[in-house]
């Protein structure tokens, strides 16, 4: 599938959440905080990301939440220079949902960025572009143990000097009402990405 054809079928489902208020999405909260540290292996021709970020989802609207991320921190390796250069980017966008079933909600998500890349011998670098995705919220157990247990997955592909299309897996394990455990990695593209943090229920 060419980055063309995942970014068009993405659209075609967050349009199909738009319009379908019949099967809006109950059953998950799509209000909340994350906050965590993310690493991204990239490949031969990328550098690594070193960098904390946090993530907040406003449910502001019936069927679609509102999004705004922020990361920063530090790139190894990068065009082989002898320092490591500061990364700064900023994300918004907007996520419609609805559900399958109370357990299972579909979503799809677009979300501009926009980042900088300065540093000692590095003059200042910006990118900007777009990230899309589509994909589940799935929990899949009862029982009062198990049921903590949440796992999302989706596609995502981002534009930009990294573009890259990569598969999302998101276990999220809920310790008290509004505090959870969120760990998350993407792979099977260029870079692979590892991500720990917790989520704070708004």
């Amino acid at each position: 599938m060419t980055s063309t054809t995942a970014f068009r079928a993405l659209l075609a489902i967050l349009v199909v959440s738009l319009a379908s208020p019949a099967m809006a999405g109950k059953g998950f909260d799509y209000t909340y905080v994350d906050a965590g540290y993310e690493y991204t292996s990239g490949d031969d021709n990328n550098p690594d990301f070193k960098t904390a970020r946090v993530d907040g989802s406003f449910d502001v609207f019936k069927y679609v939440a509102l999004r705004a991320a922020f990361r920063r921190g530090e790139l190894d390796d990068y065009s082989k220079k002898e320092s490591d250069p500061d990364f700064t980017e900023f994300q918004a966008g907007a996520r419609g949902h609805y559900s399958l079933f109370k357990s299972l909600d579909l979503f799809a998500t677009g979300t501009w960025f926009y980042n900088s890349i300065n540093g000692d011998d590095v003059s200042s670098i910006s990118d900007a572009g777009y990230i899309a995705d589509g994909g589940v919220r799935y929990k899949p157990f009862t029982g009062d143990i198990m049921k903590r247990l949440q796992l999302n997955a989706w596609v995502q592909y981002r534009s930009g000097d990294y573009d890259d299309t990569s598969v999302a897996f998101n276990p999220i394990i809920k310790v008290t009402r509004n505090l959870s455990i969120n760990l998350r990695t993407n792979q099977f593209g260029d870079d692979d990405i590892y991500y720990a943090g917790i989520r704070l229920g708004l």
